[in-house]
């Protein structure tokens, strides 16, 4: 539980965890996401689909699992994407718990305190000590700044498998940073990283698969489910818009959070126009999560429905879906129209993706 906990608390830099795949635009580097791993997952403790990379946890990582983090990003020049394998010391999730703490007990009018409080719990991410990267390369690209900067970081910087046009580095330095630990922990973390050699031999590359790919499979959406609140809800609240838009978020999600406000805005905006928006909570359902839920939303001011995910959609869309924040947008009939969004966006960015599926539906 510590590391759900700790995701929980941390609103903001990671976007992938050892629990399922997800890979997002880069905000720093966005959102994780928790969910069932993909039906053709049989073996692999950690698979990203997107990424094209799976593996088995040492031995001695899935002992202390609640102190690895892993993250994904988005491309970036020519590095395709990142996997960025880290170490969080449990000074960390101590003072994350107590920062927590100190935070639930800001009225929820003070907004501007709210929001400063979630900032220094967000930056805690930067005591997260990285161990290793796998960093794909494009080879039809010019290398550019950011794989050079990259590169530089780390003493080791192996060839571990090529795919298509793409080139995997395994990138790692040969003695960990123990700054700032205390010496229990430290010693802690050299046993750890003492692991990351076997992680290089135990990594599988394969042909990236795309969110647009996997998720084009799905024509429709349909549910019968119950609403944050628990009131009874179906996908046959469809039929009274033109044009509904499902956002897909989670808990531990700082750029599906930060996004709220202008999703709310948005809301009230379309409302009269025959335009719906609705939250899917993917980490639900589960009580401790649904709390979490419910206290977010009233924080940020979020009136439009939020559902928590039935059968139907956890083991349909929900197992598919490799980001959140992820947006979909459906007609009168629960079919799906235009692209799946994925990642966070802005009022007008959402407001113009709108009226694009609008047109489309004439």
């Amino acid at each position: 539980m510590k590391k759900i906990f700790l995701m929980t608390l941390i609103i903001g830099m990671i976007s992938l965890t050892m629990l399922g795949c997800d890979v997002v635009n880069d905000k720093k580097s966005n959102q994780p996401k928790e969910k069932v791993l993909s039906e053709n997952i049989k073996k692999e403790d950690v698979f990203f689909e997107e990424l094209g990379i799976k593996f088995n946890l040492p031995s001695k990582w899935k002992n202390i699992e609640k102190s690895i983090d892993i993250y994904g990003t988005a491309p970036r020049e020519n590095v395709e994407g990142q996997l960025i394998i880290s170490f969080i010391p449990d000074e960390v999730m101590d003072k994350a718990k107590k920062m927590n703490e100190e935070a639930d007990k800001i009225p929820e009018t003070e907004k501007a305190k709210i929001e400063e409080a979630a900032k220094k719990i967000m930056d805690l991410t930067d005591e997260f000590k990285e161990m290793c990267v796998i960093a794909s390369i494009d080879k039809g690209r010019e290398e550019g700044t950011f794989q050079k900067e990259l590169f530089s970081k780390y003493e080791n910087n192996d060839l571990i498998g090529k795919e298509g046009d793409l080139d995997f580095y395994f990138l790692y330095n040969n003695k960990p940073n123990i700054s700032n630990l205390s010496e229990e922990t430290k010693k802690e973390y050299e046993q750890v990283y003492k692991e990351v050699k076997n992680l290089k031999n135990a990594i599988k590359i394969f042909k990236p698969v795309s969110e647009q790919e996997k998720l084009s499979k799905y024509n429709k959406i349909e549910f019968n489910t119950k609403t944050i609140d628990g009131k009874k809800i179906d996908s046959s609240i469809f039929k009274e818009n033109k044009l509904t838009m499902i956002n897909i978020w989670a808990t531990y999600c700082g750029p599906c959070i930060e996004e709220m406000p202008d999703i709310q805005k948005l809301y009230e905006e379309v409302e009269g126009e025959k335009i719906n928006v609705i939250g899917i909570i993917s980490d639900t359902p589960d009580k401790d999560n649904e709390e979490v839920a419910k206290s977010i939303l009233s924080k940020k001011g979020v009136k439009f429905q939020n559902i928590i995910p039935d059968e139907t959609i956890k083991n349909g869309i929900l197992s598919d879906i490799q980001g959140v924040p992820t947006t979909i947008f459906v007609d009168n009939e629960g079919k799906v129209v235009g692209e799946v969004l994925v990642g966070a966006n802005n009022k007008e960015d959402y407001k113009k993706a709108i009226e694009d599926r609008l047109a489309s539906i004439k």
